[in-house]
């Protein structure tokens, strides 16, 4: 599903490298040490909040730098839609439960969504959509993971 230029090799590595507290953080919530294993858990509900927003603010920056040429219903969409995953992300926070993994699933879900949208609008290079795709599955996999390890030792 790309179009145009190939994702540039910095971006893929980067990404990639975003990934890791997640998958690590997932790993050790599994962990038999039960500190380690709720630390490890909350670390992945933090960085997801902390990316979630990072992700509201990338929504943000397009928005005001292509704000000349949106439609003022289109930028007010862009502007308003930028401010609601770091709330989210916060609101998570306070579910330190299986809920709040799954309130930030969604909400990446919905990222994606809104990701869609800006591709659509012509507003992000052609590779977005596919890097996102696949960044968004790889961390809503270890938010179900580590929501699960929560579930199984009764955190």
């Amino acid at each position: 599903m790309r179009s145009g230029s190939p994702v540039p090799a910095p971006v893929v590595w980067l990404s990639a490298a975003g990934l890791l507290p997640f998958l690590a953080g997932a790993g050790l919530s599994w962990a038999g040490h039960p500190p380690l294993a709720e630390t490890a858990a909350f670390a992945v509900l933090t960085y997801g909040a902390l990316i979630l927003s990072f992700l509201g603010g990338i929504v943000w920056g397009v928005a005001a730098s292509v704000s000349q040429r949106l439609t003022e219903e289109n930028a007010v969409e862009l502007f308003a839609l930028s401010a609601l995953p770091p709330l989210v992300g916060w609101s998570a926070l306070f579910l330190n439960s299986p809920h709040g993994y799954s309130l930030l699933a969604l909400a990446f879900l919905g990222q994606l969504v809104l990701d869609k949208r800006m591709r659509d609008m012509r507003l992000v290079p052609g590779w977005w959509l596919g890097l996102r795709l696949a960044l968004t599955s790889g961390v809503i996999l270890c938010l179900v993971l580590t929501a699960m390890a929560q579930v199984v030792s009764g955190s």
